[in-house]
């Protein structure tokens, strides 16, 4: 799967080499501290992941104080202080998009992809293998 202005993705195999989550990134959108750039971009993709997978919920949350003008956006994504994804939930798989911040001008979406079954799976032979190396 390529989107256009993917910049790059990360592929999560579990213990058994068996591909449980996929993680994309869309380019820099720079010199945006509002995040205008990002955030439409992020709608563009939502509109096409509500027509897939159906009603999700949505987290946009901005941060208190500075945090809750639109010219820090970005900086309070990158400080923890405000949030914006959106979760869908699929049968088998659950998908989620969110922004991310590098600066505070600087911005991201990213999409992951986690087939369930193996996630689960990854989550039961990572305990396993932690319990045996304590």
């Amino acid at each position: 799967m390529a989107v256009s202005d993917q910049d790059g993705a990360l592929l999560s195999f579990g213990f058994n080499d068996k591909l449980w989550r996929i993680m994309i990134m869309s380019r820099e959108f720079t010199n945006d501290p509002h995040g205008s750039a990002v955030l439409a971009r992020y709608n563009e993709l939502l509109k096409v992941l509500t027509e897939k997978y159906g009603k999700a919920k949505q987290v946009h949350r901005l941060g208190g104080s500075i945090y809750s003008e639109s010219r820090y956006f970005l900086a309070g994504i990158r400080g923890g202080e405000s949030s914006w994804h959106t979760d869908f939930d699929a049968p088998s798989i659950s998908v989620q998009l969110a922004i991310s911040a590098n600066d505070s001008s600087t911005g991201r979406w990213r999409l992951f992809y986690t087939y369930k079954p193996l996630e689960k799976e990854f989550e039961a032979s990572k305990r396993s293998r932690e319990k045996g190396a304590l």
